[in-house]
C-alpha cells in the first residue's frame, strides 16, 4: 500500500533522529568533561616535586610546597614562605625535594624574590624533563590547571578560569577560581598547552586563589644570582626597601580624595590597594554613648617568617559622642589605644620607643589633642622600622582618634607620611 507524504515524511524524521542519537551517544561515550586534561596533563604530574624543609634536631619536616623545573641545569621555582624557615634559619634546617616516585634528595638556595613570593633553587640531579615558562600573555576567562602537592597527598590537579588579575592590589596577581589546597604552594599553573602561566601561591577560601604571574618568575632566572647564606637578612631588607621605597613615595605624592566621617572631612580608599570598612552602634537600644569606626587597609603585606609580616599599611578613624553622660562620665569612657598591625616579636623587633606632644593651635580653646608617635626597628633588616602614629582630640563631649600604622618603611619616609596624616586629619 502506498504510504501518503506524512507518512513517509515520519519514517525520515524517525530514522534521521535514531541515527543522530546513535552518533552523539557514540560521542558521549569517548568525552568527558576531564578527560582533555587527564590525557594531556598525565605527563606533568611527574614534573612536580614536593618541596621540604627539614629540622634535623625535630627529625620531621617543618614545612612543605611544591615546585617545578623549568631548565635542565636544574632550576626549580617555589615560593619563598615554603622555605622562609630555611633563610631565616639555615644552621638548623635544611632544603630537601621528593618526587613523584619517591626519590629524595638536597636542594641549593640559589636566589628569592620576597615581594612576589618567590624562590630559585637548584637540583643537584635534575631530570631531564622541564616545564616551560609561557611568553603567550593569559587572557581573562582561560582555563588554568594548577598542579601541587596537596596536604602531602601526592600530585593533583585542579583547574578553573583565569578571572584577571587582582583589582585591590598593588602588585600583580591573578584571581584563580579554584581551591588551592595547602602543600600545592609553588606549584605550577599551565595553560592549555601545558606552558607555565603562573605559581600557586595562596587561598582565600574555596574557589578562590591566587597564582604569581610567570613573568615574574622568569624575571628572577633571568637575574642569574645566587644570594650566599650570610646575606640573606640584608637582600631580604634591601629588596623591601626598593619595593616600599616607590609604594610608600607614590601614596606620600598623590592627593587624597576628601571622604566625610561622621561629619568630618577626612579620606578613605586613596589607593585601590585600599580597603575601607565601618561600623557604628546606631541599632544598639538605650545608648548612652554613639560609637563610629572606619579602618582602611592596603591589601599587600609581605610573608617574612611565621611569625613575621612586613608592608603594613593602615589607619583608622574613630568617633564617639556623649548621648546621656556628662562630662565627667564621658571622660571615663576614653581609653586611647593603638597596636601594630603587622606580626613581629623581640626576635625580630626592638620595642618601641614613644613620644608624646601636646598640640596647639586648635579651631576651638576647649579642644585637646595629643599626638603620640611610636617607633621600633628590626635587629636584622637594618634600615627598616615600624611606626605607630595616634591623633586624639577632645571636645565639648565628643573624641575624635585618627591612628596610623606603617610597617618596615624607611626613617625618611616614615617622617613623611606620619606629617601628610596629621595636616589631613587636625
Amino acid at each position: 500500500m502506498k504510504q501518503s507524504a506524512s507518512s513517509a515524511f515520519d519514517v525520515r524524521l524517525r530514522s534521521v533522529t535514531r541515527h543522530q542519537i546513535l552518533v552523539l551517544l557514540l560521542i558521549l561515550s569517548t568525552w568527558s568533561p576531564t578527560s582533555g586534561a587527564k590525557e594531556d596533563f598525565a605527563e606533568y604530574y611527574s614534573q612536580v616535586y614536593q618541596i621540604r624543609v627539614i629540622s634535623p634536631q625535630a627529625g620531621s619536616k617543618s614545612s612543605i610546597g611544591s615546585g617545578f623545573q623549568v631548565s635542565r641545569d636544574g632550576l626549580i621555582i617555589t615560593n619563598f614562605h615554603v622555605i622562609a624557615a630555611y633563610v631565616h634559619a639555615p644552621e638548623r634546617h635544611k632544603i630537601e625535594y621528593q618526587s613523584h616516585t619517591g626519590q629524595k634528595g638536597s636542594l641549593t638556595l640559589l636566589d628569592f624574590d620576597v615581594v612576589n613570593d618567590l624562590a630559585l633553587l637548584r637540583h643537584s640531579n635534575p631530570s631531564e624533563k622541564t616545564l616551560r615558562m609561557s611568553d603567550v600573555a593569559l587572557l581573562k576567562g582561560q582555563t588554568v590547571y594548577a598542579l601541587g602537592n596537596p596536604r602531602d597527598y601526592g600530585t593533583s590537579l585542579v583547574q578553573g578560569p583565569n578571572n584577571g588579575l587582582v583589582e585591590h592590589s598593588y602588585d600583580a596577581q591573578i584571581l584563580f577560581s579554584a581551591s588551592l589546597n595547602p602543600g600545592m604552594s609553588g606549584g605550577p599553573a599551565l595553560n592549555s598547552d601545558g606552558e607555565v602561566v603562573g605559581v600557586n601561591v595562596a587561598t582565600a577560601g574555596s574557589q578562590l586563589s591566587f597564582l604569581v604571574p610567570v613573568a615574574k618568575a622568569k624575571a628572577l632566572v633571568a637575574a642569574d644570582r645566587e644570594v650566599l647564606q650570610q646575606d640573606y637578612q640584608a637582600e631580604i631588607a634591601r629588596q623591601i626597601k626598593v619595593w616600599q621605597r616607590v609604594r610608600v613615595q607614590a601614596l606620600i605624592d598623590s592627593p587624597w580624595p576628601t571622604e566625610e566621617f561622621a561629619g568630618k572631612p577626612l579620606f578613605g580608599e586613596i589607593r585601590k590597594d585600599f580597603q575601607c570598612w565601618g561600623y557604628t552602634n546606631d541599632d544598639e537600644e538605650a545608648r548612652k554613648v554613639a560609637d563610629a569606626s572606619k579602618s582602611c587597609r592596603a591589601s599587600n603585606t609581605l610573608y617574612l617568617n611565621h611569625d613575621l609580616n612586613a608592608g603594613e599599611l593602615y589607619f583608622s578613624f574613630a568617633h564617639s559622642r556623649s548621648l546621656t553622660l556628662s562630662p565627667t562620665q564621658f571622660a571615663s569612657t576614653i581609653r586611647p589605644w593603638m597596636s601594630a598591625n603587622n606580626d613581629s616579636n623581640f626576635t625580630h623587633s626592638t620595642n618601641y620607643q614613644c613620644h608624646v606632644d601636646f598640640l596647639r593651635g586648635s579651631a576651638s580653646e576647649n579642644m585637646f589633642q595629643r599626638a603620640t608617635v611610636c617607633v621600633r626597628t628590626y635587629k636584622k633588616m637594618a634600615g627598616l622600622y615600624d611606626s605607630l602614629l595616634l591623633l586624639e582630640q577632645v571636645e565639648n563631649e565628643q573624641k575624635w582618634v585618627a591612628h596610623l600604622s606603617v610597617s618596615a618603611v624607611e626613617k625618611d619616609q616614615i617622617q613623611q607620611i606620619n606629617h601628610k596624616f596629621l595636616e589631613h586629619v587636625q
